[in-house]
């Protein structure tokens, strides 16, 4: 049996999308284009009046959740550092490991940002994740507006997985937009509820998401449930810790560490994942013999034999 990676390879095609598809996501890409541009024309306008630093202190937090992920049992840990670097500037590092079902994931993103508290933040930031097997990274603009208890979050760039394995079914090398809106509501301090809409590599993801800290200082509990293209679905139970000065929820989310990414660079690896999977199972059932699909978080596929030239689509 051999491996992705080695011995002969399947040669990588496209697949056509459907107009019906390609059409929602260009309505979601203008949907996100012209609310970015509402947050950053709101921002630019008050951004000569900052009085309040971008990050209070040098802080951090370590996070850990579990749960389901797309019919996997999986295990998430990760953690921000940050730091003022002017009193309007400020920089963060993230890191990220995860075991799903038998998996190892690692990687790790940065920011760097303007905020003012009392308004908003606008900066760039990168990530990239690696599996044996798959690698993906995702950059572009970021984005939060600060209106009483709401905050109002963008993102908009591009990402791109590469696959050490061709395919027949689906492209192996995508490059592609990356959007994601969010709303995020503090009914008390200590406690947010927020909602968001990702699209990735043309795949959907909407998720829903509670954190409580409690009242140990620093100590929060958290939740979130998604649902996606292609049957993609999680949910996950965690606990966070923050170092810093003992705040409220929505001061730490607002004076202290910006929402990290790499939980988005898993997310959409394991959305196109969720499409990889389905084609390869219906590839398989049309052409016996020739792949196994694995159907792990991401991908999974074991070639067993080639096929003949004209199975290919």
């Amino acid at each position: 049996m051999t491996r992705p990676g080695q011995g002969t390879q399947f040669p990588t095609v496209n697949l056509k999308q459907s107009s019906s598809f390609v059409s929602g996501a260009a309505v979601a890409r203008k949907t996100l284009s012209a609310w970015a541009a509402v947050l950053v024309i709101a921002l630019a306008g008050t951004a000569f009046a900052q009085t309040n630093p971008a990050v209070s202190e040098l802080n951090g937090k370590v996070s850990y959740a579990g749960g389901n992920m797309n019919s996997s049992e999986g295990h998430n840990f990760d953690g921000s550092i940050t730091l003022p670097l002017t009193h309007s500037l400020g920089f963060q590092v993230d890191g990220l490991y995860s075991h799903i079902s038998d998996m190892d994931f690692g990687g790790g993103a940065g920011h760097l940002f303007w905020r003012d508290p009392q308004i908003g933040l606008l900066g760039i930031t990168g990530g990239y994740l690696y599996r044996e097997g798959v690698q993906t990274y995702q950059a572009g603009a970021e984005g939060e507006y600060y209106l009483g208890r709401f905050t109002f979050g963008f993102f908009g760039g591009a990402g791109s997985i590469r696959y050490s394995q061709a395919a027949p079914f689906i492209d192996t090398a995508p490059t592609r937009f990356i959007g994601r809106l969010s709303v995020g509501y503090y009914p008390v301090d200590n406690l947010r509820v927020g909602v968001s809409y990702l699209t990735a590599f043309k795949e959907n993801l909407v998720k829903g998401e509670v954190e409580y800290q409690t009242p140990v200082r620093g100590l929060a509990l958290t939740a979130e449930v998604a649902k996606g293209d292609h049957g993609y679905d999680h949910w996950l139970l965690g606990v966070r810790y923050y170092f810093g000065a003992k705040k409220s929820l929505i001061e730490r989310h607002r004076q202290d560490d910006p929402p990290g990414l790499m939980q988005q660079v898993l997310q959409g690896l394991g959305l196109y994942g969720a499409e990889y999977n389905r084609n390869a199972d219906a590839y398989a059932r049309d052409h016996p013999g020739t792949i196994d699909p694995g159907n792990s978080y991401g991908w999974g596929l074991e070639v067993v034999s080639v096929p003949p030239a004209e199975w290919i689509p």
